[in-house]
Parts: structure tokens; C-alpha cells; sequence
């Protein structure tokens, strides 16, 4: 696998040409973003220049893009150890590439396009712990060669690091020769695979397909998953943690990560909780139900 990585580096910096530099993905948070030439180390209410459209603005407190009907040319994204998002209002576009080196949340409901005819690689997350869609976005992508591109360097940490597609009552589309690869599994929530067919899911369980060629949808809905049970109890994910309400008490609570590792396991005596937690997304197990859920 690691020879797979390293050979995935190598075409990368070939299609990037002579400006891939690798010490990219190592370099501390600031920036925060890049959108063109412009440069942003703080927030921006307003975010003028050549190549955008509608209205942009950024908020470096919760290290979050607003995009309202905009159009913007490529975004890069210093983000490191921290969750970079993106919040969609009406149709909005990228015309080149975007690349994050951490986690990243496209949030809803508005849609966004990325990419054009001559893009080589529409998404690239360098060093990312997941790929969120959330709240009704819809993610559409087109490429001329690999659509959503995890890399890996071995800069900072030796540990092959995979990141999890996360899709969450919302829509992704991509269109190019590789849809999908180095994506360690995938995990849906009220949503299906359209294409390719024959992709099982279940509800609950990941997905760890092969990598994906030439299409891949996934749209809102529950066509062919089972029908999840009612639950008395709701747990949503907050800044910094899990919040539960509805609980009856006496009841076992338990959340599980991505890797299936329990990180926090208790007897609930009231009615509601909270249970701190780093950013990322968790299962919350109570009285044989499940509810997924993703921490900011």
C-alpha cells in the first residue's frame, strides 16, 4: 500500500507540474485560505477580486467559507488540525481545483460545482481525517482525471493515515476517469448509492469499496436501506462534543468512532447530556439504537 501512496505522490506532482511543492501540506495554519491571489489571515465580511462572483466571506473563528451565490477560482486551504468548512447558499461554483490538508465540511442546502474540463484534480484533501457533506448540500464534480484525491506525505507522521467520505442526507455527483481514490470507507446517513449499481449498503455499516471509476451519485433518501426504528432519544453534533436529549435515565450511552473504538461509555441518570469530544464524526449507541452524528 505505502509503494501505492508514493506512486499516486509521484503522478500528482507530475500533473501539478514544477508548482507541487510536498512541504505544502506541512506548513502551519496561515494563511487560512487562499482564493486566487487573495490571501486571508483573518475574517472577511466581504471578499472581493479578479475571478469572483456573488458574495463571498470567511470566518476564521470557526474556520468556515460562506458562499452565496458565488463563483470563485481555485481555493487552497491551510487548515491544519482543523476542520475547514464550507457553507452553501443557492448555486455556487469553483472553476479550478480546491485542496484542504485537513478535515473539510461542505454544509447545506445550497449546491456547489467544482471543476471544469481541464481540471486534473477537482477535490484534493491532503492528510484528512473526513470528507463531510451535511444539511442538504449537494457536492457536483467534474474532472479530467481524478475527481476527490486523498494523498498522503510521510513529512510529519509515519502512520498511513486513510480519510472516511461522509454523506449525510445530501447528494455528491462526480463525473471522471477515478471518481474516488485512497478513501479508506465510506459512511452514509439517510441517503443511497445511486451509481455505480451493485454497491451494497446496509444501514449502520460502512462501506469500503473498491476505487471508483468513472461515476459515482449518491442522493438523499432511503431506497433499498432498512427503515430505521423511532427512538424516544435525538443526539446531534455541537461545537466541541455530542448533545443528548429525550434520555429516560439508567440508560447506556456509548459513542464510537470511526476506527470502532468506544470513546466514551456511561449510565445516563437524567434527561439530557453532553459528552465533549474532538471534531469528527461518532456513533451514538443507546438501548440497541444508533444514531450517527459528526462533532465540529
Amino acid at each position: 500500500m505505502k509503494n501505492t501512496i508514493q506512486i499516486l505522490l509521484s503522478a500528482l506532482a507530475l500533473t501539478l507540474g514544477t508548482g507541487f511543492n510536498s512541504s505544502l501540506w506541512a506548513q502551519d495554519t496561515s494563511p487560512y485560505i487562499s482564493i486566487g491571489d487573495i490571501s486571508l489571515y483573518e475574517s472577511a465580511d466581504s471578499i472581493v477580486g479578479e475571478g469572483i462572483q456573488g458574495h463571498v466571506s470567511f470566518d476564521a473563528t470557526t474556520n468556515t467559507l460562506f458562499l452565496d451565490n458565488a463563483a470563485v477560482p481555485a481555493i487552497w486551504v491551510y487548515s491544519k488540525e482543523k476542520c475547514f468548512n464550507v457553507k452553501l447558499s443557492g448555486n455556487n461554483s469553483i472553476t479550478g481545483m480546491m485542496t484542504n490538508n485537513d478535515s473539510c465540511a461542505f454544509i447545506g442546502p445550497g449546491t456547489l460545482t467544482i471543476g471544469s474540463p481541464s481540471v486534473s484534480i477537482a477535490l484534493d484533501c491532503a492528510r484528512t481525517d473526513y470528507l463531510a457533506l451535511t444539511e442538504g448540500a449537494t457536492l457536483e464534480i467534474t474532472a479530467s482525471d481524478y475527481g476527490i484525491f486523498t494523498l498522503y506525505d510521510y513529512i510529519d507522521d509515519p502512520v498511513l493515515h486513510y480519510p472516511l467520505l461522509v454523506v449525510d442526507n445530501s447528494s455528491l455527483i462526480v463525473s471522471a476517469p477515478t471518481c474516488c481514490t485512497v478513501m479508506w470507507a465510506w459512511w452514509l446517513s439517510e441517503c443511497h448509492v445511486v451509481a455505480p449499481e451493485g454497491l451494497e449498503y446496509q444501514l449502520d455499516t460502512w462501506i469500503e469499496p473498491e476505487i471508483v471509476y468513472n461515476y459515482l451519485e449518491i442522493r438523499p433518501g432511503t431506497v433499498g436501506i432498512p427503515t430505521r426504528k423511532a427512538v424516544d432519544w435525538q443526539a446531534w453534533g455541537v461545537d466541541g462534543g455530542i448533545r443528548i436529549d429525550g434520555l429516560s435515565g439508567n440508560q447506556t450511552v456509548e459513542v464510537v468512532n470511526i476506527l470502532g473504538q468506544t470513546v466514551h461509555s456511561t449510565i445516563s441518570l437524567g434527561t439530557n447530556a453532553f459528552i465533549p469530544l474532538k471534531a469528527g464524526p461518532y456513533l451514538v449507541r443507546i438501548n440497541n439504537h444508533t444514531v450517527k452524528t459528526i462533532v465540529n
